[in-house]
């Protein structure tokens, strides 16, 4: 599952609106404001004022961003120099095996990739979970405003929330705090939900979905690729995949199936889809001809996909029909002539096909010596078959360990026919102990 890319992020004028610069953020002011904020809520004589808890989501949206000391996705850093300071510490850090620009403050870290500001993280913030303060306060001034006074105030700030919220949502799933941004999007959600605001975010529906998954929360993860899918995002077909992955992950295969079915004729490009349903059928023990059919509309869409032949040759190679998988893994070479895993199971198709009559032969009786050697002599061709297509399979792919021990096989069962294959099993070794 892809990295999520920020099509939420704060446009760049917006952001430099806000005219403070880190230097001139006075956390001391924050932490007195915050003070007086929380002695007000604790005063029945002014917690019932829905003014006082404007004040405070105000506030406390405020102080997120202040936190973030003005900075927001995509920001260069150059950029980042003149909105927020010099760093206290610039290094390079690699995390999980990409390396990225950390740019180190007093309160918190920035995290550069390529360039642009990706991520970042609170080391020391004046309060924890700022933005759900001010959704609670939010939500206590529709409580005490029953005429409807602060409608446009209300609209006004919970728009506001709802960005800083796909914003922080954004970065936990960079950071893969999943849990984190399944909760984030999830308040997204809810506020686009409010009377006033009724907006469907569509794509926030189908993120909310994917960080539950990733988070291992797969049984919350349904309803919201669910309405993903009803609003019509799935990410090029990725909404359906892994609603079906989520229901086999919960131990029911046979509701999730659907969603293959019906998003591989949406998006029969989708290897995924396609492969999961071609397994899902295969263990299934369905007709054969029902698999072929969706691979073959597959191939209508796209005749020149390696990819879709390879299918077709795995779903022949698991059903025994050895000269149609052949047949198909051949033109999905022709296709590709770089396509490894074609090449692989040729020469895995012969080298088979050489063990079975090679036990046949061995189940011969001794007295039947004829019958022996004939066999034995059909194994052989089909070993020597599969020669060629291995040593193809590790010409593309020389990192093919598999690739090798096959070879290794094949060159020692015939070393003693001529020098050449001796040679080569020699080699074969060789390479197989520097690997």
């Amino acid at each position: 599952m892809k990295r999520l890319t920020l099509l939420f992020s704060f446009l760049l004028s917006a952001a430099m609106l806000l005219a403070q610069t880190s230097k001139e953020i006075n956390f001391t002011q924050y932490s007195k404001k915050v003070e007086k904020s929380n002695a007000e809520i604790q005063d029945p004589k002014k917690n019932v004022k829905d003014a006082v808890w404007l004040s405070r989501a105000e506030l406390m949206m405020d102080l997120f961003d202040a936190q973030l000391l003005r900075a927001y996705v995509g920001m260069d850093p150059n950029t980042f120099m003149l909105v927020v300071g010099k760093p206290i510490q610039r290094e390079q850090v690699e995390v999980d095996g990409v390396t990225l620009e950390k740019f180190s403050m007093e309160r918190v870290n920035f995290y550069f990739n390529n360039n642009q500001l990706e991520r970042w993280e609170v080391t020391n913030p004046v309060v924890e979970k700022p933005l759900d303060l001010a959704f609670e306060s939010l939500k206590k001034v529709m409580e005490i405003d029953v005429n409807g006074k602060r409608v446009k105030k209300l609209q006004e700030n919970f728009n506001k929330l709802k960005s800083l919220y796909v914003n922080e949502g954004s970065n936990a799933y960079s950071s893969k705090d999943y849990k984190g941004s399944f909760e984030c999007f999830k308040k997204v959600i809810e506020i686009g939900q409010l009377p006033f605001l009724n907006h469907k975010d569509t794509v926030i529906y189908y993120y909310t979905g994917l960080s539950a998954q990733l988070a291992g929360l797969v049984e919350e993860s349904l309803p919201y690729y669910q309405k993903a899918i009803d609003l019509g995002f799935t990410s090029e077909g990725a909404a359906y995949y892994n609603i079906y992955d989520a229901y086999k992950n919960l131990g029911k295969v046979d509701e999730g199936a659907k969603y293959l079915e019906e998003g591989f004729i949406k998006f029969p490009k989708n290897s995924n889809i396609l492969f999961s349903l071609i397994s899902y059928y295969i263990d299934k023990q369905e007709d054969p001809s029902k698999i072929l059919v969706y691979i073959d509309k597959a191939i209508e869409t796209e005749p020149n996909n390696a990819t879709l032949y390879f299918a077709k040759g795995t779903l022949y190679d698991r059903l025994g029909d050895v000269e149609n998988a052949l047949a198909t893994y051949m033109k999905a070479t022709e296709l590709d002539p770089k396509f490894f895993d074609a090449y692989y199971n040729i020469g895995a198709l012969y080298f088979n096909q050489g063990v079975k009559i090679n036990e046949e032969a061995n189940k011969v009786p001794a007295r039947e010596l004829d019958k022996y050697d004939a066999l034995m002599a059909k194994a052989n061709l089909e070993f020597k078959k599969a020669i060629p297509y291995m040593e193809k399979a590790f010409e593309v792919n020389p990192k093919s360990r598999e690739a090798l021990e096959a070879l290794k096989n094949l060159y020692f069962r015939f070393r003693n026919e001529n020098e050449e294959y001796n040679r080569k099993f020699e080699e074969c070794k060789e390479k197989l102990s520097n690997m």
